[in-house]
């Protein structure tokens, strides 16, 4: 007893120096209990997971991933106590392809939606694989690009709509934020394809139910807090947290379309074969798997992830493409020449787009400089693993930035941080493999991107279809855009003038 008194006292009289001795051998195994000393990065990296979360808060995360990997000429780099960023292109097979053994880690568990009193995750956010394939089977092929063509009628509304904006902005000669717009038509095509209804963007001209807000929001709190995943179990994932954000805009949106169409299959009314009628169709397929929560899994998913990425896929194309003017008027004579020999419908079509090499070329460049996607895609090691010379224990957190991989010199030439589309026409069958394999825009392998055929038929369709009826200009020629960094690399400041018409004679300027 008076033994215990004893120990008592002395934790009492030092229990400072035992919590600071305790926190400093903690510190001290991440560093170099890890067995990933030897990776390159910076020292506090290392010894806490809080340098990535600060980092991604409050700097662009991918810039410093960039400088990271130039800097210390290595393709592995320390992020993080257990986290090892990989810049070598050739790995891209091993850690993300089919037969990979490599899981979703933790950190995309803050993505996950809150929906009747609990979180579930969806496609996207899915760690266990069996669950994941289970998921996807049922609606794999309303992803298909056989299907895509067949909603480009939806598209194409969607589109008229915008054109009809843009008539007006035109006809003013005012400026505007082309980039929200650009963004707003996103969402506005989402709609279309889910549920056969716009949001009501581009009609309003502004956020509907706060839906871009809470997604943007959404989306930066998983980014920074799946940096230390812990942090969300603390925050979200649980029952005070379920009582104040029961659900999200995009859910209660989802969950009035289907009421909808309850109503409207009841009264035996036509259905649009759109996405929720396809889920639906899935479901009487599949009850055990498609249940109504599945279903607003599903369409939470599409409109969350595709009309952000989208929306700054669009905004990044036709920015390069007013910084570079000598691309942008090839370009523009190629479309003009398609329209003139009478290619082109009154809508271009997703088969049309695929036979304008120079504008796929600017899609695929613009992506390249900008991608969506500005952190680690990241993945779990299981069993141990040698990847380039270096052993990485079981636990090891592994990933890919698609700003590094599409900024390496080794695979784009010493002119990889330039916007040059040309490199994509000119590159040899090896050069070309090389590149496509290094683009991870979409992510790669089994778990790439789902929606990315919906994204491309958005992007293919609309460029060329607004460039061959008017003509852009920045309100500041001279002025950067800004970029803000995190899970989704996000683009503001892009005031521009538009205006009917083509941009100049181009019968002299084809071949530049």
């Amino acid at each position: 007893m008076e033994g215990l008194d004893q120990v008592q006292q002395l934790l009492q009289k030092y229990w400072a120096v035992l919590v600071l001795g305790s926190l400093l051998a903690r510190l001290l195994y991440n560093k170099y209990g890890q067995n990933l000393n030897s990776i390159p990065g910076p020292f506090l990296a290392g010894l806490t997971d809080i340098w990535r979360f600060w980092n991604t808060c409050f700097a662009t995360a991918h810039d410093t991933h960039i400088w990271l990997h130039r800097k210390t000429n290595s393709h592995f780099v320390r992020l993080g106590p257990r986290t090892i960023s990989v810049s070598d292109t050739t790995l891209i097979p091993t850690i993300y392809g089919i037969k990979s053994g490599f899981g979703k880690s933790d950190y995309f568990v803050p993505a996950m939606m809150p929906f009747q009193g609990s979180f579930t995750p969806g496609l996207f956010a899915a760690l266990d694989e069996d669950y994941h394939a289970r998921l996807k089977k049922p609606i794999n092929s309303a992803y298909s690009m056989s299907t895509m063509v067949e909603f480009e009628p939806l598209v194409d509304a969607t589109t008229a709509l915008l054109m009809s904006k843009l008539d007006n902005f035109a006809a003013s000669g005012t400026s505007f934020d082309f980039g929200v717009w650009l963004q707003m038509y996103a969402f506005d095509v989402l709609g279309e394809i889910q549920f056969s209804r716009k949001l009501g963007f581009l009609e309003s001209g502004k956020d509907v139910s706060g839906i871009m807000a809470d997604i943007r929001g959404k989306i930066s709190y998983a980014g920074c807090v799946g940096q230390i995943p812990f942090l969300d179990r603390v925050l979200t994932k649980n029952s005070l947290f379920l009582k104040l954000v029961p659900t999200h805009p995009i859910v209660t949106f989802t969950l009035d379309r289907m009421e909808e169409r309850a109503v409207v299959r009841a009264q035996g009314g036509a259905q649009k074969r759109d996405f929720l009628t396809r889920a639906i169709e899935a479901q009487a397929k599949y009850p055990d798997i498609v249940t109504d929560r599945a279903i607003v899994l599903y369409s939470a998913d599409n409109v969350a992830a595709g009309s952000d990425t989208t929306g700054i896929a669009l905004r990044s194309i036709f920015y390069y493409l007013l910084k570079s003017p000598a691309c942008m008027l090839k370009l523009v004579a190629e479309i003009d020449w398609a329209d003139r020999a009478g290619q082109l419908s009154e809508f271009v079509t997703w088969q049309q787009s695929n036979k304008l090499p120079y504008l796929q070329a600017c899609i695929k460049e613009a992506l390249r400089m900008h991608p969506p996607v500005g952190l680690l895609i990241e993945r779990c090691v299981h069993g141990g693993i040698f990847l380039g010379g270096n052993y990485f224990p079981e636990g090891t957190i592994v990933g890919m930035n698609p700003w590094v991989t599409a900024r390496d010199k080794s695979v784009f030439g010493a002119d990889a941080d330039l916007f040059r589309p040309e490199r994509w026409l000119e590159a040899s069958q090896e050069q070309l493999i090389a590149m496509e394999r290094a683009n991870l825009v979409f992510g790669h392998g089994k778990r790439a991107c789902i929606g990315r055929n919906i994204s491309m038929l958005e992007i293919s369709k609309l460029v060329p279809q607004l460039l061959r009826h008017y003509t852009l200009s920045f309100v500041r020629p001279e002025q950067e855009w800004k970029v803000h960094g995190g899970w989704f690399v996000w683009q503001t400041g892009f005031e521009a003038f538009i205006s009917k018409g083509v941009w100049k004679d181009d019968s002299q300027i084809f071949s530049i």
